[in-house]
């Protein structure tokens, strides 16, 4: 293992919730953000691809980082006995717009920022160093590499990961945890890193889920947006896969690859904010361009849902109003 970091351990991702008017719900989100930190996580992450937050504007961003850092001071210490750390993603489209996301940020009280640089033509080496070096030179704060390949069309060397930790205050990689060869990536990640403090972490809800307890290697961190919203059985299976449990022993485990294959059949995002509809979470769907998931596909979470260990508790709240009941087409993928 690398050294750790605050980007160490359960990360959970939480949606951002919204209200009928279409504004970000800040109640139901702190009722999220203390919920998981309650539950056990290590961190959160606000405003990531799962919390949508390039479609808000610099006032809701702010407010819900405000919300996000209040809630989780608020919920007490985490499972290290210290203050759980919240952490803001801060991408968009240009550097000017990323500095403007992270000092707001920084101002906002979180204890780290993270970051996937994207263009609307794939980066190259050299103006990814300039975007994390930019961020250090304006903020005071950690920050964590959001590797996204597939999306971004730029995937992050470990010699690149390397040079920022060294000039940037990288102290984190989040990678999908479903890249080929996972474990060989990772090891070169640490043997590049080593000496500096640096969370080597995995994302992808399926492919952590479906490895936890066979294929999957080592790792400093989990990042996933589903265990913002069932963070007590999230909290069991990362315990039981870092202990090495059987596989057969963790019911949780089972229940979560029903849930995450089950979600891995609807578009990201919306996907889980049908979820948090289901479990009686507050929000409207997302906002466009992306639309709601139509009820008739929605049928396989309520199965799974039916099926949830008795132990984890119910969110308070009233149910959600029915926005995740209107219509959108399906895909592929889990948002984190």
């Amino acid at each position: 293992m690398t050294s750790p970091t605050p980007f160490t351990g359960l990360l959970a991702y939480p949606i951002t919730p919204l209200g009928p008017d279409g504004l970000p719900d800040l109640g139901t989100l702190t009722r999220l953000v203390q919920d998981a930190v309650r539950a056990g996580v290590d961190g959160v992450t606000v405003l990531a691809s799962s919390g949508a937050g390039t479609s808000f504007s610099s006032e809701e961003r702010a407010a819900v980082v405000g919300a996000a850092v209040r809630a989780a001071r608020e919920a007490g210490p985490g499972p290290s006995g210290r203050q759980v750390p919240v952490h803001v993603a801060v991408a968009a489209p240009s550097t000017t717009e990323v500095l403007r996301n992270a000092t707001a940020a920084q101002a906002g009280g979180a204890d780290g920022l993270v970051l996937t640089p994207f263009a609307y033509v794939p980066l190259v080496d050299a103006e990814v160093v300039a975007l994390f070096e930019a961020v250090a030179a304006e903020t005071d704060l950690p920050v964590c590499f959001y590797n996204r390949p597939a999306q971004s069309g730029f995937d992050v060397t470990p010699e690149v990961l390397t040079h920022l930790a060294r000039t940037a205050r990288l102290r984190g990689l989040k990678d999908p945890a479903g890249r080929t060869d996972v474990g060989v990536r990772l090891d070169a990640v640490r043997a590049a890193v080593a000496g500096e403090p640096f969370a080597v972490g995995l994302s992808g809800d399926l492919a952590m889920t479906e490895g936890a307890f066979t294929t999957l290697p080592p790792s400093d961190a989990w990042h996933t947006g589903v265990a913002a919203l069932v963070p007590d059985e999230y909290v069991v299976m990362r315990r039981a896969h870092l202990d090495r449990r059987p596989l057969d022993a963790v019911v949780e485990r089972s229940w979560l690859l029903a849930l995450v294959r089950e979600l891995g059949r609807l578009r990201p995002v919306a996907g889980l904010h049908a979820l948090a509809g289901l479990l009686d979470v507050p929000t409207g769907p997302p906002r466009g361009p992306v639309l709601a998931t139509p009820p008739a596909q929605t049928e396989g979470l309520r199965a799974v849902l039916a099926r949830r260990p008795a132990a984890a508790p119910a969110m308070p709240g009233p149910a959600a109003p029915g926005p995740a009941d209107t219509d959108t087409d399906t895909g592929t993928g889990v948002a984190k």
